[in-house]
């Protein structure tokens, strides 16, 4: 799909939005793992597909579905039976899962508006067309994978928080090796998972060639405090380094004590062995 023409229909044309009525309803939801697009479609055929990379499907009419590689899903005016089937089949794809629970969120996009403009919880455009569908999804899709993201890094910060405490309070690492161990890894895999994440948190390609397009993406990157939240991301991803780091040093370091007090011993031993040798046998 990379290399040829990611848009299957004008990409500056107006969406027929049959049947819409007031402002349209846009769901965002996330799922373990990234989406192989062309594997979907292929799994897939029956789904009208409006662009291929990113990947925007109109499985009714007025009805549309957004996909981001790094596991986001955004739903257009979609019907809780759309959204959930799409769900399921996205839970069948190798290499993506179940929903994340804890990462959705919502938006309202009105339509006649004199300008594009962004307002709280709500997006005002003159028209829908491809193009802004896809900026305006891509921002929400963001949102809701950096939800995901922040709560995994809490949770690898709240596993290190004892081990930090008790550094703190008595000099020493109080758990055991193994579960140390544990604790590292466990911040290790979600420092991965997380650059792997942000690696592929790209500017939308459309706003290289229009003004107006890349003022509304601006726009909708400040509404969701996006810069913000990924500065605050690495910053604690960097923490997690440094203080997983930090922890197998302090463990190295205490192997190396041990070692140091048992070849003291050993030579104590054999001190003694040969004193005992050289004058009580005599």
């Amino acid at each position: 799909m990379e290399g040829m023409d990611a848009s299957l229909v004008p990409r500056n044309a107006a969406l027929p939005l049959e049947g819409a009525a007031g402002p349209l309803l846009l769901r965002a939801e996330n799922v373990q793992g990234q989406i192989d697009f062309r594997a979907f479609c292929a799994r897939h055929p029956h789904y009208r597909v409006l662009s291929t990379n990113p990947l925007v499907l109109e499985p009714e009419a007025g009805t549309w579905v957004y996909f981001s590689r790094f596991g986001a899903v955004v739903f257009w005016n979609a019907s809780p039976a759309v959204v959930e089937a799409v769900l399921l089949d996205l839970a069948a794809l190798p290499g993506t899962g179940a929903r994340v629970e804890a990462a959705r969120d919502d938006l309202r996009v009105h339509l006649g508006a004199e300008t594009d403009r962004v307002t709280f919880s709500e997006v005002w455009l003159r028209e829908l067309t491809l193009d802004k569908l896809k900026i305006v999804s891509l921002a929400l899709a963001q949102s809701v994978a950096l939800d995901s993201v922040e709560a995994e890094v809490s949770r690898a910060l709240d596993r290190f928080q004892p081990v930090v405490e008790a550094l703190r309070a008595e000099g020493r690492l109080a758990s055991g090796q193994r579960e140390l161990l544990r604790t590292v890894g466990f911040a290790m895999a979600v420092r991965a998972a997380v650059l792997d994440t942000l690696t592929l948190f790209d500017d939308p390609p459309e706003t290289w060639e229009s003004e107006a397009l890349a003022h509304l993406d601006g726009a909708l990157f400040d509404q969701f405090d996006l810069e913000e939240r990924i500065a605050a991301v690495n910053q604690k991803v960097a923490y997690l380094q440094d203080a997983g780091a930090t922890v197998l040093d302090v463990m190295a370091h205490r192997k190396d004590q041990r070692l140091e007090w048992i070849i003291i011993v050993l030579i104590l031993v054999e001190v003694v062995l040969f004193v005992w040798k050289e004058f009580l046998v005599r």
